[in-house]
């Protein structure tokens, strides 16, 4: 199986379109106050956008779980209240399905998660993924 034309980076012009998107986004979670979030997380952000400009939609999924772990255990160190309730981020269905879409992409138990098909024929569903995942992070980040 030939790989090759999936490693092709986006045109000039997608990447600029996704990054916008992006940054709408963060911009939107930082509302009138900018969000204040541990320097893991952040730093975990820059990656993030990264894979997302790039269309690295599995990976895309994966860190915007991860960020949000990462910021909410400096939250929960420092005692911080979070911009939408905690129990919501843990328990809340849209968040529930984050966590288990993240869980299945990093461990494979009894069924694949993602396939070579996935890769090349269903990168549309893919993309709308991992915007919800995104979506998800920065609503559990605003401020």
């Amino acid at each position: 199986m030939e790989i090759q034309p999936l490693l092709a980076a986006p045109s000039s012009r997608l990447w600029a379109e996704r990054q916008a998107w992006f940054q709408r986004r963060l911009d939107d979670s930082r509302g009138e106050m900018p969000t204040v979030i541990g320097e893991q997380a952040e730093a975990l952000l820059i990656d993030l956008q990264l894979a997302f400009c790039a269309g690295a939609w599995g990976a895309v999924v994966i860190l915007a779980q991860t960020v949000l772990d990462a910021d909410l255990a400096d939250r929960e160190l420092a005692g911080e209240e979070m911009g939408i309730a905690l129990n919501d981020i843990r328990f809340g269905r849209d968040y529930v399905w984050l966590r288990n879409r993240r869980n299945d992409l990093v461990h494979e138990e009894g069924r694949t998660a993602l396939t070579m098909h996935d890769q090349t024929q269903h990168r549309q569903r893919l993309e709308v993924e991992a915007r919800r995942a995104v979506e998800l992070l920065f609503k559990a980040l605003k401020g």
